[in-house]
């Protein structure tokens, strides 16, 4: 499968009731603002340890879903640009944008298609959280995010940690190893936010394809694309599947995300 097939795909995936099941999850986007405005540093407090202050800095928040960390960093003082495939996110995004007072750019387009001229140097380039599986070559993407950047930018890559989502099945409070670290092929898997909407609309979703990546691949592919590794971390926490608490601490035992600073 070509760059241009997934990502086809998965635009389809993404355009299905995206807007109804960010409700589901944060509310609506006017109840939502409410939340952020309290304590957006607070949501946004991970990269900011990184960056330091970001009051006048331009970010681009590549695929940038809901927007919601983009509004957070605008409430901060910062110019944002969210680029993502899927207009019912940039829906959510924009009226979250709007309720919260605060002005995103929001460009629904294929990350690889952007051109130089459309997108002047940021400052500080962003992906987070279950997006480098979208690509089935990381080359492209990294030497396209090296051309946004200005000459002293940061590029954070912050993402679910590749050993968890490729050999590590959670059932029942255990943690399963059921998988292959090494597997190279595509995935067809269900939309990310399925479980958020009715079972009924569940069924009828169009599904997502997905090529994971070992963490040696995201670092080897960034050195080649021309950028500097400044920071590698692992994080510890798989807190996400274990919501109440796992049994004899096995989710603080496994490695949760894994965070890339580089520059140029």
């Amino acid at each position: 499968m070509n760059q241009p097939q997934m990502s086809e795909i998965n635009k389809m995936g993404w355009n299905q009731n995206a807007y109804q099941a960010w409700v589901t999850r944060h509310g609506k986007p006017a109840d939502y603002a409410e939340q952020l405005k309290v304590d957006p540093s607070s949501k946004v407090s991970f990269y900011l340890d990184e960056i330091g202050v970001i009051r006048g800095k331009r970010v681009l928040n590549l695929l940038g879903s809901k927007g919601n960390k983009a509004v957070c960093f605008a409430l901060l003082g910062a110019d944002v640009t969210v680029v993502d495939l899927s207009s019912e996110n940039k829906r959510y995004a924009m009226e979250l944008a709007e309720a919260a007072g605060v002005s995103l750019t929001y460009i629904v387009k294929d990350v690889l298609e952007l051109t130089e001229e459309e997108m002047p140097p940021f400052d500080i380039v962003i992906l987070e959280m279950g997006v480098l599986h979208y690509f089935v070559d990381l080359h492209p993407l990294f030497q396209k995010v090296s051309k946004f950047m200005k000459e002293k930018g940061s590029f954070i890559i912050r993402d679910y940690h590749p050993f968890i989502s490729k050999a590590i099945r959670f059932s029942n409070g255990e943690a399963i190893l059921d998988g292959n670290y090494f597997r190279e092929e595509c995935l067809e898997v269900d939309v990310a936010y399925a479980a958020l909407l009715p079972k009924e609309m569940q069924q009828k979703l169009e599904k997502n394809i997905i090529r994971q990546w070992m963490l040696s691949e995201v670092v080897n592919a960034l050195i080649t694309s021309g950028l500097k590794l400044r920071k590698m971390k692992e994080d510890k926490g798989v807190h996400w599947a274990f919501p109440t608490g796992s049994p004899e601490g096995i989710a603080e035992r496994l490695p949760g995300t894994f965070t890339i600073c580089a520059s140029l």
